[in-house]
């Protein structure tokens, strides 16, 4: 025979699926990294479907690759000497039942056995690590979008009515906002382009009609368990105009209480001024909604002094912000709860008109202290000033609509959008595990260019090569270097049984033991086998 090229003796195929492996490796982790951050609807096919297909060519290139190395490993083997035993368990590979007697074999079916379970474990894990490598999840996607909103910066006076020797009359506005403040319904928007914010959430500030403040604290004592203190205020809110036309807010509470009913007492005060404000809103599909954490840290454009908030404005003037303000505050954020202590109960208990100290009560079971003195509340001021805010707010976008006063702003419009994610630890250990695999089963084609020609574990080059005599005449004495190509070549037209009966060129059922090793068609018959024992040694 001639001698092959290094190129003519390649396992191809195998080759070829190695090659394939490594396409399907790359293909993978580009769908999964292109994938990350997309829309879900911008892919016709999910990247699931894709990693999916990539696996699965991956396992049928890995199971190509691992057939050509066993065919390798089996000829490599034979031509080298082996006993038969290995050579059976080379060819199982330790498939199903066989892995441990592979082991015991020897050598060489060991490495061929442990080489294939391996690659196998590897094809395995690698598939579910893939599917988890990509994933759906929900993200909010920003963008700025340009508004505009109805919203008074100023509200005029005489808009929420007028004084009469220090009463304010005709309050409709302002009442109407107060029961919509009270039953804390929804606003709803007159954005334009409110179509914007659609199944989706703005976020902005926009400038209108408010107050501006300052505030200082000053402290105070007093004993509790004592009757000599009854009647004294505990909680109190209050709020009074000022002679410069400006608005004083008034809070009291007892902040801490010692072990001997030694109350402090917070009093904060506030003085209010007309402003313009920038409130932070969010707008949600029709309806507007204030950020009530925001409120009183936002920003003032500008403050003013309204004529119809002095105490010396004339009888029938129209009344200004900041009186009205007042009316709101007087009306549902005002209480002055006192303290009364009772030496027959041995407790102190508080009283007030309002419900704002019930509200800002701590609870006793948070206090560690007997029932002598337990009274505290938390801090009311910032709630009131908000509640202060979202009267005004409610107040300006209703005064906004009556004058068409349009305030322009940008907005930050976030809309939940379903997106792909990628999870490059799962991808990581698929690619190492398909890798693990791609190096496995190439191990198993080392040495392919040590054997004159490409091997297969065809049954006819198998018989070929241990020099069966129906295939005496395909290639020279024992046909053992003929491919499986130039074997077919020769034998394509014979044909074979196992029941010790064959037919001959002209058709002719050939008795038992007359059959012809040149006819078209003989029953297998013992190969040469040289050597001794279970020692094998074919020409291959």
């Amino acid at each position: 025979m001639p001698t092959r090229s290094c190129i003519q003796r390649a396992p191809w195929l195998g080759l070829t699926s190695l090659i394939g492996m490594v396409a399907c490796m790359v293909a993978s982790a580009v769908v999964v990294s292109v994938s990350h951050d997309q829309v879900v609807t911008s892919w016709t096919i999910p990247p699931a479907v894709f990693v999916a297909v990539f696996s699965l060519a991956c396992s049928i290139a890995s199971s190509a690759a691992l057939g050509a190395g066993i065919a390798v490993r089996f000829w490599c083997g034979a031509s080298s000497g082996i006993r038969l035993s290995q050579l059976h368990y080379i060819w199982n590979h330790g498939r199903g039942f066989n892995l441990f007697p592979a082991l015991r074999a020897g050598s060489k079916a060991r490495a061929v056995a442990l080489l294939a379970s391996l690659s196998y474990v590897m094809q395995f894990a690698a598939t579910p690590l893939l599917q988890r490598s990509t994933y759906q999840t929900t993200q909010d996607r920003v963008s700025f979008e340009p508004l505009s909103l109805d919203l008074a910066s100023r509200i005029p006076d005489g808009w929420f009515g007028d004084v009469y020797d220090g009463q304010l009359a005709g309050f409709k506005h302002g009442l109407f906002e107060i029961q919509q403040w009270w039953r804390n319904e929804l606003m709803v928007t007159n954005v334009e382009g409110g179509d914007t914010c659609a199944d989706s959430t703005c976020y902005g500030h926009v400038q209108g009609a408010g107050f501006s403040y300052q505030c200082w604290t000053t402290q105070q004592t007093l004993q509790l368990d004592t009757e000599t203190t009854n009647n004294a205020t505990v909680f109190l809110v209050d709020t009074a105009i000022n002679d410069n036309a400006t608005l004083r807010l008034t809070s009291k509470y007892v902040s801490d209480v010692d072990s001997n009913c030694m109350s402090i007492i917070q009093v904060e005060t506030c003085d209010l001024i007309a402003a313009t404000a920038e409130y932070p809103i969010t707008i949600h599909n029709s309806t507007i909604s204030l950020r009530r954490d925001e409120l009183t840290t936002m920003p003032v454009i500008s403050s003013y002094t309204s004529p119809g908030d002095a105490p010396s404005a004339p009888s029938g003037s129209g009344a200004g912000p900041l009186v009205s303000l007042a009316e709101f505050a007087i009306t549902r954020l005002t209480d002055n709860a006192t303290k009364t202590f009772s030496p027959v109960m041995s407790m102190s208990s508080y009283r007030g008109p309002g419900a704002l100290a019930d509200i800002f009560l701590v609870s006793p079971d948070a206090l560690p202290r007997n029932e002598r003195c337990r009274l505290q509340w938390s801090r009311p001021t910032e709630y009131v000033l908000a509640s202060m805010y979202d009267f005004m707010f409610r107040c300006a976008l209703h005064a906004g609509s009556d004058v068409s006063e349009a305030q322009n702003f940008t907005a930050r419009r976030t809309v939940p959008t379903a997106v792909f994610q990628a999870d490059s630890r799962y991808l990581a250990g698929a690619l190492a595990a398909m890798a693990c695999g791609l190096v496995l089963v190439a191990a198993l084609m080392w040495d392919f260019w040590l054997l004159g020609r490409h091997v297969t574990l065809s049954p006819l080059e198998i018989a070929s090569g241990f020099g069966a005599p129906v295939l005496r005449d395909v290639s020279g004495r024992g046909g053992g270097d003929a491919t499986i190509d130039e074997i077919l070549a020769k034998v394509r037209g014979r044909e074979f049984r196992t029941d010790s009966r064959a037919t001959g060129d002209d058709g002719r059922r050939v008795p038992l033991g007359k059959e012809d090793s040149n006819a078209s068609s003989v029953r297998l018959s013992m190969l040469n086998v040289t050597g001794t024992g279970d020692s094998l040694v074919s020409r291959i």
